[in-house]
């Protein structure tokens, strides 16, 4: 099966290619199985502390019961923000781990040789762009398992009161509340709502690191020297969690949590962002697609929120997915530039 997988990615991306195997080839010879072990201990265990984690602040340390109308639900509330915080560290990998493949292949002497043969310099990094996924693929596996979890839970949910309940979410909304549109016509349009928002919820993980190391990458090619790489990468990490930050706080605005951290309110979103409308939808387009990576989509009552309470919010998903597409077009026009820009001898 994995076989029939590899032959549908390109020449780079497979490890059969040399690149590729010099690539994954060289971290595993740094690796013994008493690191491995110790690295799968540590995994475990940090899980666990985010578990726990995740339960302090879903209960306001304790104070507050996970009262969810389908307990389900509770699972979301609890890995909501260790998910966030993962995914966080996983772009903050891709872009540190892709600044430095110019500089690293410099100090090994290797970067010359592989500059005046053909395509290698442009090979070596599109193989090491998609080696962040392989170096990744345990965590996104588990990502991606969990978000289907998520959707089954909301397609469960879908189905109570008799199958009506997204018609219960649309109702109001604008514009698909009735009397704007046909019952018949609201349905089909929430469905193709619906898919599209799951849709984009599962390709987001991948599109963001893909996008991250890409832009890595690219600025790869901007920096000359260890000093001027390492105060690059720093700066990434700033900006990417700044962003990150950011944009979840709008997302709590939007969403009324009733602490910094907790779980939502049973009140109505706080009016200042909610009041001006465009900035509202703007801000939950935010939060979703560079927060919390439209994890928000798979759970209802939140959806419900976005849908009622902000004008065209039935379009977030929508929005969603297409940022998402243009996201993974995006990380490969700049492997592709700094690609171009690495086989320029004159560069470097």
């Amino acid at each position: 099966m994995l076989q029939r997988l590899y032959t549908q990615l390109p020449d780079f991306a497979r490890p059969s290619h040399p690149l590729m195997r010099y690539s994954l080839l060289r971290r595993l010879r740094r690796q013994s199985l008493t690191i491995q072990a110790l690295r799968l201990i540590f995994v475990l265990l940090t899980a666990g502390a985010l578990i726990f984690v995740g339960y302090q602040i879903a209960t306001n340390n304790g104070t507050t019961p996970l009262d969810t109308p389908e307990p389900l639900d509770s699972v979301f509330l609890v890995l909501y923000w260790p998910l966030c915080g993962i995914q966080l560290l996983l772009r903050i990998f891709a872009l540190t781990t892709t600044v430095g493949v110019i500089s690293a292949e410099t100090q090994r002497g290797t970067w010359d040789t592989l500059k005046v043969t053909t395509n290698g310099a442009r090979l070596l990094l599109k193989a090491r762009w998609a080696a962040v996924f392989y170096r990744l693929w345990a965590v996104l596996t588990a990502l991606l398992l969990i978000r289907v979890f998520f959707i089954v839970v909301a397609l469960i949910n879908l189905s109570k009161f008799q199958g009506r309940y997204l018609d219960l979410l649309l109702s109001g909304t604008t514009p698909l509340g009735q009397p704007n549109i046909s019952t018949d016509m609201q349905v089909v349009a929430g469905i193709v709502i619906m898919a599209m928002m799951m849709t984009a919820s599962l390709l987001a993980p991948f599109t963001a690191i893909a996008f991250d190391a890409g832009l890595g990458m690219f600025i790869g090619t901007l920096t000359r020297g260890r000093f001027i790489g390492v105060l690059g990468q720093l700066l990434l990490i700033l900006i990417r969690v700044g962003i990150t930050i950011f944009v979840l706080w709008l997302t709590w605005q939007i969403l009324s949590f009733s602490s910094v951290f907790g779980p939502s309110a049973t009140t109505a979103p706080g009016t200042a962002l909610i009041d001006n409308q465009p900035i509202a939808w703007v801000s939950a387009f935010a939060g979703l697609v560079e927060g919390d990576l439209n994890l928000s989509l798979l759970n209802l009552d939140r959806v419900q929120v976005l849908w009622a309470d902000i004008e065209y919010g039935v379009f977030l998903g929508i929005a969603a997915l297409g940022y998402v597409l243009l996201q993974a077009a995006l990380a490969n026009g700049l492997v592709l530039w700094a690609g171009r820009r690495a086989a320029n001898a004159d560069k470097f």
